[in-house]
């Protein structure tokens, strides 16, 4: 814990310490290791040393090609905050994206497709190939403030060799994963996402329904919106049983989501709600 206070605090100013400052750091390496414990856990024993020039992503779902330019960007963060010691914002930096755009986000949407489908389905391989790729990134980022953490993680993953995290290089991540254009369409789905999250929480509340699964969506989005969001499954990105995407250009706001409780028979796998029989799982 105190290694994390060192590294999240402003050298340049003085240094504050008191056991709810202490607290707080002991939350957040709570959320780091979760993540760590996430990856080894859906890796299991497929933990793969990969050669990142050689991952072959064009193949990847638009979201897999997402987090890939996010490990991109972060990457050129860690370079830059690293040379000039600022590790108060490189730390930042790295904890906000395993809390926020991890944990909250993408393991989020794709553990359906870790926990249900079958192992040798594209999705799945796909995911767990970026999880190696994310576990291997975090592992190297986090090295020089979670010593020990990092050394005990690497010592599980590499148990037929006597390396140490600590002699390994830094990552280099290939140019061709930076996709701005990929990202800003992104960003607006997430904050489809988010508009979705508060119609289907507001329901939860009203008691309405229970768990997300239980809810269809209908999304309206004016043209520009419509257009970067007509493609993709909103089923699967806000977890719920069925999701619509409307046109609609009448819209004083740009998003209007309509939450409605499903009806059908529960899947014994996915927990998905259906008139019909579940597509994936029979």
């Amino acid at each position: 814990i105190l290694r994390i206070w060192v590294a999240s605090s402003n050298y340049a100013e003085d240094l504050r310490i008191d056991y709810s400052i202490l607290d707080q750091h002991a939350e957040s390496y709570r959320k780091i290791r979760n993540t760590f414990r996430y990856l080894l856990g859906n890796i299991q024993d497929q933990y793969e040393n990969l050669d990142f020039e050689k991952v072959k992503f064009e193949n990847f779902d638009s979201l897999e090609k997402f987090m890939l330019h996010r490990i991109y960007a972060i990457n050129e963060n860690f370079k830059n905050n690293f040379k000039v010691y600022n590790f108060h914002n490189l730390y930042k930096e790295l904890l906000n994206f395993c809390t926020v755009e991890l944990s909250a986000f993408y393991f989020d949407i794709r553990k359906d497709s870790l926990y249900c489908d079958n192992l040798h389905s594209k999705k799945r391989q796909s995911c767990t190939l970026i999880l190696n790729v994310i576990l291997d990134c975090l592992l190297k980022w986090f090295a020089p403030i979670l010593s020990f953490t990092t050394e005990e993680i690497y010592s599980l993953i590499s148990k037929d060799t006597d390396k140490s995290i600590h002699l390994e290089k830094f990552i280099n991540i290939p140019k061709n994963w930076k996709n701005e254009n990929l990202y800003e369409r992104w960003e607006n789905l997430k904050k489809i996402r988010d508009y979705s999250n508060i119609s289907i929480e507001s329901k939860r509340a009203e008691k309405i329904i229970g768990s997300s699964l239980e809810a269809n969506i209908k999304i309206k989005l004016n043209k520009d919106l419509y257009e970067i969001a007509k493609n993709f499954d909103f089923g699967e990105i806000c977890i719920t049983s069925g999701a619509e995407i409307i046109l609609d250009n009448n819209l004083e706001d740009k998003i209007s989501v309509e939450t409605q409780k499903a009806v059908g028979e529960k899947c014994s796998v996915c927990w998905k709600i259906r008139k019909d029989k579940c597509e994936r799982h029979g």
